[in-house]
């Protein structure tokens, strides 16, 4: 609604006369003009909906500009720490950034295509998992169940378990899912109360604001940041990364 009112204020700025006319009549009063505007706008409803489209296509398009500085800026943080696990070879000349949630459908469901990456494209990239668990207390029980795993290098085969698991993760199914990956069980519940692990998810929230991650998944590659299961996009910046680093 206040979108709509600041469009038609806009227009009706456009429909007043920039000055008195020859004949000395002066221009419209406000409820004058309001009613021109209000008659204008029902005749032409699809001047607000232009208006609108053509407002958010520009806010779009700053929020991902501030977001290509931001993935700059920090690009150590999103493409280089050592706490990040990762598959594909480390020195591919493409990295593929996830930040994901176990509970989120539209992870779980492109799960399976972004482990194929580093095959499907010859060893050229290499995918970089950041836990970042927005949606329930569960899924944050999720994400340092993995973390722990990996302490055993059991890290991609938890995340894996975990994503494909139909449970909505309580403590003992959680633990279920741990011990069919043959844990050291007593060493995983240790680890599970490490709080570095807590300390780096927070850190991945913080870095998510920072660069504009404001939804799972979220994809950075090649300097861009996108969010949500658009395989063709994905597939498009990296097949343009790929030709950049020649």
């Amino acid at each position: 609604m206040t979108r709509i009112l600041l469009a038609a204020a806009s227009l009706g700025a456009l429909l007043l006369p920039v000055a008195c006319s020859p004949g000395g009549a002066s221009s419209p009063n406000k409820t004058e003009t309001e009613q021109i505007v209000r008659e204008y706008l029902l005749a032409n409803p699809e001047i607000v909906e232009e208006a609108l489209i053509a407002l958010q296509a520009k806010r779009d398009e700053e929020e991902a500009a501030a977001s290509r500085i931001a993935v700059k800026q920090f690009s150590d943080s999103i493409y280089n720490l050592a706490s990040d696990y990762s598959i594909g070879p480390e020195d591919a000349p493409v990295t593929v950034v996830e930040f994901f949630d176990y509970r989120c459908g539209p992870c779980r469901a492109s799960m399976e295509t972004v482990n194929a990456l580093p095959e499907r494209y010859n060893g050229q990239v290499r995918v970089v998992f950041k836990e970042f668990p927005i949606l329930s207390s569960e899924s944050r029980k999720a994400a340092l169940a993995a973390l722990a795993a990996g302490r055993q290098d059991k890290y991609i085969e938890m995340h894996q378990a975990l994503m494909r698991s139909p449970t909505r993760f309580s403590d003992d199914d959680i633990a279920e899912i741990a011990q069919s990956l043959d844990l050291d069980m007593d060493q995983w519940r240790e680890d599970l109360e490490d709080r570095s692990f807590r300390r780096q998810i927070d850190a991945t929230y913080q870095l998510a604001e920072t660069i504009g991650a404001n939804a799972t998944p979220t994809f950075v590659v090649g300097g861009e940041l996108f969010s949500g299961l658009n395989r063709e996009r994905l597939d498009a910046l990296i097949v343009e990364s790929i030709a950049k680093a020649g």
